[in-house]
């Protein structure tokens, strides 16, 4: 609210920090990130402003009582400081949210025309699919890796029943029958949630389902393993299991 306000009326808050404000990108950095149309002022000692010829009224909001840009609009500027990757994980998360309005995003891009590197948020709309959710960094990279080997995309964070519980998995092949647990760095620092891991995988596999469990380390240091561990388990294709949800 400081950096806003330093900056005069009309400035939003925008960019990384437009993003975190929104909860849909985690990776603020040293400067606040304000966007004003005015050529006053002079430059703030840790404050990034950018001076866009417009910023129209649909692109502006508030939020928690700061002015900002709206998530369409945040999402266009995030292609000034990201790359494609990035970008979808913010895009990702926005759905995860209920932030996302593809409609609005697409009225955004269009209003941007001349951006430089604004191809950068078109490819990553296109490889979104609409559902395809992820709550945490690991998943992300995950899905990643999965993509990246031409593997097909999983459901998302799937509600299912089993031996009279609800669980939630993190990726589903329904077709293959098979379910990936990711596990966090911190996932089993109490014996408890080991114990509970191990409850879920016997009902899970009690269902029909095949679980695999990956980790951080896992994901970001194996990734050869854990994609050939994956394709291994794929290629034993059951039939079609019903899961109620």
């Amino acid at each position: 609210m400081a950096a806003v306000m330093a900056c005069g009326p009309g400035a939003v808050l925008s960019h990384l920090d437009g993003a975190a404000l929104w909860k849909i990108y985690d990776g603020a950095g040293d400067h606040v990130h304000v966007t004003t149309t005015s050529r006053a002022g002079r430059s703030l000692p840790g404050v990034r402003v950018h001076r866009p010829r417009r910023l129209e009224p649909e692109d502006v909001t508030v939020r928690s009582g700061i002015p900002v840009t709206t998530v369409a609009r945040t999402l266009v500027d995030l292609t000034d400081v990201l790359g494609e990757d990035r970008i979808l994980r913010a895009i990702r998360e926005a759905e995860f949210l209920r932030l996302l309005d593809l409609d609005t995003l697409d009225a955004a891009v269009g209003r941007a025309h001349g951006r430089r590197r604004l191809s950068t948020l078109r490819e990553a709309m296109a490889e979104h699919r609409p559902g395809q959710i992820v709550r945490h960094e690991l998943e992300h990279r995950f899905l990643e890796l999965v993509r990246a080997a031409g593997l097909p995309a999983p459901e998302t964070n799937v509600k299912v029943r089993a031996r009279g519980r609800r669980y939630e998995i993190d990726c589903l092949w329904r077709e293959q029958q098979v379910a990936v647990e990711l596990d966090g760095r911190a996932a089993h620092a109490r014996t408890t949630a080991f114990e509970s891991d191990r409850r879920k995988d016997a009902a899970l596999n009690a269902n029909g389902l095949r679980p695999l469990r990956f980790t951080w380390h896992r994901v970001t240091r194996e990734a050869a393993d854990v994609i050939a561990e994956l394709e291994a388990t794929l290629a034993q294709t059951g039939s079609t299991i019903g899961l109620s949800a």
